[in-house]
């Protein structure tokens, strides 16, 4: 079975679409235990961090993300996501637009979600403008 792109609905069945819901679930380890890797425990806090306006911890957990973790899309992402909810559009534009690029150069990112975070990153900058 082809793993679901990250803005894909969930295969769970929870109407949510995959990076809001199983993307970062656990997965199962050795005997059937389950492992989250530092990486999930950063990310994960910063949704909660959002939504108790936490702004300046969400921003410091988002900038460890992306030193700690350049690999990864995570840092770039959940950066966008806070300036987003922060309404610095114009910030969180240029997020979404890096994690735009890092998509098209990474491996296992479909062609859905690049044009997904180009999307935010057009309708944000557009935001910032008014």
């Amino acid at each position: 079975m082809k793993k679901p792109g990250r803005n894909e609905p969930c295969p769970c069945g929870s109407g949510r679409k995959y990076k809001k819901c199983c993307l970062h679930a656990p997965k199962p380890g050795v005997g059937g235990t389950f492992i989250y890797t530092d990486l999930d425990d950063l990310s994960n806090q910063i949704p909660e961090l959002i939504k108790l306006e936490k702004y300046d911890e969400a921003e410091e957990v988002c900038r460890k993300l992306r030193q700690e973790y350049p690999e990864q899309i995570d840092g770039l992402h959940r950066s966008a996501e806070l300036f987003e909810a922060m309404g610095n559009y114009d910030k969180a534009a240029a997020f979404y637009n890096r994690t735009a690029e890092f998509a098209e150069q990474a491996d296992g990112f479909e062609q859905k979600s690049v044009e997904y975070f180009r999307n935010m990153a057009v309708q944000l900058a557009d935001l910032g403008k008014q």
